[in-house]
Parts: structure tokens; C-alpha cells; sequence
């Protein structure tokens, strides 16, 4: 029996996500926003990390903006040589490594409670597929209590993810 890659399951789950409508993926990115917010998630936690979306990824934008109508404090990453840098949301924006917008501003020095994560692919047991470069993984060690939320398409599902030492496993999955 062959074992398969991470390499294999990041390309299984890309053509996936290349056959999902543009509609599709804005369709089920509001579900999935509206199924945070209805789980209260936002509400129970103050300093709360997202992300800017690639065109490939759940669209969160409007889960950022309904943490800033009921005053949550809102942060955004940027990538800094192996490493994240979280940025107050709101911010100017910039198109910065690997196409996606980052956060123009200076590095916050808080305690991120809530991470919005985005992934390439996850599996019933909460384990994550990233894209490879461990951002995530190593900003989890440095917020280690904070609460992990992945959100994803059904097409990113898998069975199991091939997952090693260092990876960090989610609190909770969203996915539609």
C-alpha cells in the first residue's frame, strides 16, 4: 500500500478547489460566516487574528466586519522572513508575499485569544494543511492558548491529512 504525500494531498485539493465556482466559493464563504457568527464564537473572545483571502480561500471579510461593528479587536498577519507579524485591523492593505494583502503598520504586541485560520485542507480529526511554509505553526507556538478556527470548503476534506510533529492541530473546523 503507497502512502500519499502532503505534496499529493496540496495538489488533490488544488484542483478541487479550481473546479468550485467563483459564485460557489462566495455562496459558501457567506455560510460559513454566518455559521460563526451563530455559534458566538466572535462574541466570546476580544483580540482576534484573520486573514485577507486568496481567490482560492473561504472569503472572511465579512466576518472581519462584523467583529469591528460589535468592537472586537481586530488583527490581520504579514509575513516577516520565517514568521507572522499581526497588524490592528483596520489598516492599510498591500499586496506582499505570495500575492496575498497584507497589513501595512507597526507589529501589535498583544495576546491573540481567536485565530481564523485559513487552509488548503483539513480532515475529521481537525488536522490542518497548510501550504507548506509553516507560518501558522509557528505563530500557534507563540500563542499557544489561543483558540484555532479553521474554515474551509467540503472540497478541501479529505479522509486524513498527512500531518508530522509540528503540526498544529484545530480547535474547530467550519466548512460548507
Amino acid at each position: 500500500m503507497s502512502i500519499i504525500t502532503k505534496a499529493e494531498q496540496r495538489s488533490i485539493i488544488r484542483e478541487k478547489i479550481n473546479n468550485i465556482s467563483y459564485f460557489d466559493r462566495s455562496f459558501k464563504s457567506h455560510m460559513i460566516v454566518d455559521d460563526i457568527i451563530k455559534s458566538g464564537l466572535i462574541d466570546n473572545h476580544s483580540h482576534i487574528l484573520f486573514y485577507k483571502a486568496l481567490p482560492c480561500e473561504v472569503n472572511v471579510d465579512w466576518l472581519i466586519n462584523y467583529a469591528v461593528t460589535i468592537c472586537k479587536q481586530c488583527y490581520l498577519p504579514r509575513v516577516n522572513g520565517d514568521s507572522m507579524d499581526i497588524v490592528k485591523y483596520p489598516c492599510k492593505l498591500e499586496k506582499g508575499s505570495y500575492g496575498v494583502l497584507e497589513p501595512v503598520g507597526d507589529n501589535a504586541n498583544v495576546n491573540i485569544d481567536l485565530v481564523i485560520v485559513p487552509v488548503l485542507g483539513v480532515d475529521k480529526q481537525n488536522n490542518r494543511l497548510g501550504k507548506g511554509k509553516g507560518y501558522y505553526d509557528r505563530f500557534f507556538s507563540r500563542f499557544p492558548n489561543c483558540k484555532k478556527v479553521a474554515v474551509a470548503f467540503k472540497e478541501q476534506c479529505l479522509d486524513n491529512i498527512v500531518t508530522e510533529e509540528h503540526d498544529v492541530k484545530m480547535d474547530e473546523v467550519f466548512v460548507r
